[in-house]
C-alpha cells in the first residue's frame, strides 16, 4: 500500500510532531529557543497543532539534535523521549484502534497528517509482516537520527498497547555500527544492517492482535477529525479523496453522500460542483470503486459474492449481481472463473 507521491520540494510536517521533537530535546538538556533559531522556527509556526511547517526546517532540526546530543545514537534517544500525545489525532487515532492491524492501517492512511517526510508501507509475505519506511533524502546524515527516532517511538509506543508484543527483526539501511547494545535495548530482536529499507519485522498473527485500549466510539470520531484534516492537505486532488472515503463508507453499508460532503467540509452542491471540474461525478465514483473492489475481492479471495455484495454497501445480492455484469459483461462467479484460468 503506497502513499500519493509528494514533491519533495514542498514537503511538511505537522508542527504537532515537531513540537514533540523539541520537548524530547529539552528532556535530553538542549536547549528549545537556541533549536529553534538554528533551524529558522519561530514559536508562532507551533502554537496550532493542525499547522504544518516545511519538512526542510524539520530536517535542519535533526541535523542539529545529531550533532548536539553526544550520543553513540542520537535518533534511538530521542525515540524513547518522544510521547504520544503530541502527534496530535494520529497518536490517538492509532492507541484507540481494535486490532494492531487496524491501528497500521490508520497509520497508512493518515501518515501524511504527521509528516511528509517519507513514505510508510506494509509488505507481507514469507511469513512476516514487515513495516516498511522509505524516507525523502535517505543519503543524508541527519536522515538516520530522523528514521532510528521514528523506529524507537514506533515500538515504544506499541509494547504497552499488546499483550505480547515483539518483533522478530528490525532492518537499518545503514551499515552496522560498533556499538549495538542501543539497539538491543531499544528493539530486543535480531538485527540486520545494510538493509535494503529501514523497517520493523512482525509476526503475521499480531495483524489481529486486540489493542488494550481499544475505543471504538473514539475512533469513530477521531476518523471524522482525521479525514477532515487530511482532506486540507494539498497535492492529493478531490477525487482521489472521494474515493478513499468511499472506500471506508462501503464497509458499512450504503456510503452517505452528505456525510461524505461534511467530512470533507463541503456542501454537497460544492462536492458535486468540484468533481464535475475535475471530470467526475459523486455517482461516477461510487460505481468505478464498487467495480474495482468488487474485481480485486474477487480476484484475491474466496469471499461468496453474496458477502462481497455486503462489503460493496448492497443490501441485496441480487443488485450486485446486476450490477457487475454490466460493469464487465460477466456474472462474479464467470469472473472469478476466468481469473482463474488466467492466473493459472
Amino acid at each position: 500500500m503506497t502513499t500519493t507521491a509528494l514533491d519533495p520540494h514542498h514537503a511538511s510536517v505537522s508542527a504537532s510532531i515537531t513540537q514533540a521533537v523539541l520537548h524530547a530535546a529539552q528532556r535530553l538538556g538542549l536547549e528549545r529557543d537556541a533549536l529553534l533559531h538554528a533551524c529558522g522556527l519561530q514559536e508562532a509556526q507551533l502554537s496550532d497543532p493542525d499547522a504544518r511547517v516545511p519538512f526542510a526546517a524539520q530536517e535542519q532540526l535533526w541535523q542539529q539534535l545529531a550533532s548536539r546530543l553526544a550520543l553513540p545514537e542520537p535518533g534511538l534517544v530521542l525515540g524513547q523521549n518522544l510521547a504520544p500525545g503530541p502527534f496530535s489525532v494520529l497518536g490517538y487515532l492509532l492507541q484507540s484502534s481494535a486490532t494492531l492491524g487496524d491501528a497500521i492501517a490508520a497509520g497508512l492512511r493518515y501518515q501524511r497528517l504527521v509528516g511528509e517526510g517519507g513514505e510508510l508501507l506494509l509488505e507481507e509475505g514469507d511469513g512476516e509482516l514487515r513495516l516498511v519506511y522509505r524516507p525523502l533524502h535517505p543519503e543524508l546524515p541527519a536522515t538516520r537520527t530522523r528514521v532510528l527516532a521514528l523506529m524507537a517511538f514506533w515500538v515504544q509506543m506499541m509494547t504497552p498497547l499488546l499483550e505480547d508484543f515483539r518483533l522478530l527483526r528490525a532492518d537499518f539501511g545503514h551499515a552496522e555500527p560498533a556499538a549495538l547494545e542501543p539497539y538491543a535495548e531499544v528493539f530486543a530482536c535480531p538485527l540486520r544492517f545494510n538493509a535494503a529499507a529501514y523497517a520493523l519485522v512482525l509476526p503475521p498473527a499480531l495483524r489481529t492482535a486486540p489493542l488494550i485500549q481499544a475505543n471504538p466510539p473514539l475512533q469513530h470520531l477521531l476518523r471524522q477529525h482525521a479525514e477532515a484534516l487530511l482532506a486540507r492537505l494539498p497535492s492529493e486532488g478531490l477525487i482521489a479523496r472521494v474515493v478513499t472515503l468511499l472506500g471506508a463508507q462501503l464497509a458499512h453499508g450504503e456510503p452517505d453522500r452528505a456525510e461524505l460532503a461534511r467530512t470533507l467540509n463541503l456542501s454537497e452542491r460544492t462536492l458535486q460542483r468540484r468533481l464535475a471540474e475535475e471530470g467526475s461525478s459523486y455517482q461516477q465514483l461510487l460505481n468505478d470503486t464498487r467495480q474495482q473492489l468488487a474485481e480485486r475481492y474477487l480476484r484475491d479471495g474466496q469471499l461468496p459474492a453474496a458477502e462481497i455484495a455486503l462489503l460493496l454497501g448492497y443490501s441485496e445480492p441480487s443488485v450486485f449481481f446486476r450490477a457487475f455484469r454490466h460493469w464487465t459483461g460477466l456474472t462474479p462467479g464467470e469472473y472469478r472463473a476466468r481469473h482463474g484460468q488466467a492466473g493459472g
